[in-house]
């Protein structure tokens, strides 16, 4: 068994494929990560490293720094492929600033780092579910029509996302929200749920998957919540998306907020799997904070 490091997110897709497109809607973090680096020509940094065993790809590891590490969701994958995993990263002073994924996977990630790495503080930052949705269920139509934001919604948007990374307590996403703003609105992703012309609420349409696409960025500022526009953005968002060919569509939830969760379910979103999401600390830097 061994690690093998790739450079080319082409060749190392052509190399994994196998072991994520079984569960493509969870796994649909990597495959949009991967398909967004072959798509682009962009020098976007990536450490992708697979585990061979026997000759044959058994798991894989990826990191887009300064991004959590990411452990798929592989039917076949074993403690040992994790362990070979971690051991590769710690012998070789990979930058570890957390991970996600896969319950099962992170949980024994954990574990084998410990082992290396005793003053390792890993913080739970949140429990995730994993929704799918193969048919839209109707719901009570609300006033108003989603429509593509515009170059002139960028501040809003901008604003939004700095409240929903303080919601969320996503500091990256508070830290780049202009620029996330920007490649939103500029790659035509970002909708917003307008009344009489204002923008009430906002969903993204985030990767696509061979079959499906997923979304993220549900907001609705505090003066619109508990009005039903977060439910209608997100259920016309995934009508359009539907209609435009895919077969399904994902997203993500907080599953500590039953609130959402219970909207989602009412459209038709049904869960597939749980990802946890945890950042390191040594105990020296967690007592200094």
């Amino acid at each position: 068994m061994r690690v093998i490091k790739q450079s080319d997110g082409k060749q190392f897709y052509e190399t994994v494929e196998g072991l994520l497109i079984d569960r493509e809607a969870e796994n649909n973090l990597p495959i949009g990560i991967l398909q967004r680096m072959i798509e682009n020509t962009t020098d976007e940094e990536a450490y992708l490293l697979h585990i061979e065993e026997d000759g044959l790809p058994v798991y894989l590891g990826m990191c887009t720094p300064p991004h959590l590490w990411i452990l798929p969701s592989v039917e076949s994958v074993a403690a040992k492929h994790i362990q070979c995993l971690v051991r590769y990263l710690f012998d070789h002073n990979y930058d570890v600033p957390g991970v996600l994924g896969e319950e099962q996977a992170v949980h024994w990630f954990i574990e084998a780092w410990k082992r290396l790495d005793p003053p390792l503080v890993a913080r739970l930052h949140m429990r995730q579910g994993i929704f799918r949705l193969d048919e839209l269920q109707p719901i009570l139509s609300q006033e108003g029509k989603l429509v593509i934001a515009e170059h002139a919604h960028i501040p809003l948007i901008t604003d939004w996302l700095e409240r929903f990374g303080v919601e969320t307590n996503e500091r990256l996403i508070s830290k780049q929200a202009e620029e996330l703003a920007q490649d939103m609105v500029g790659t035509q992703r970002a909708h917003l749920w307008l009344v009489n012309g204002e923008p009430v609420s906002m969903a993204n349409r985030a990767r696509k998957t061979p079959n499906g696409a997923t979304i993220n960025g549900v907001y609705t500022p505090d003066l619109h919540k508990r009005k039903g526009y977060a439910s209608q953005v997100v259920w016309a968002l995934t009508k359009k998306l539907l209609d435009q060919g895919c077969e399904y569509c994902a997203l993500y939830t907080d599953l500590s907020n039953p609130t959402s969760n219970s909207i989602y379910k009412k459209i038709g979103y049904k869960w597939i799997g749980n990802s946890l999401v945890y950042h390191f600390d040594s105990k020296e830097s967690s007592s200094e904070s």
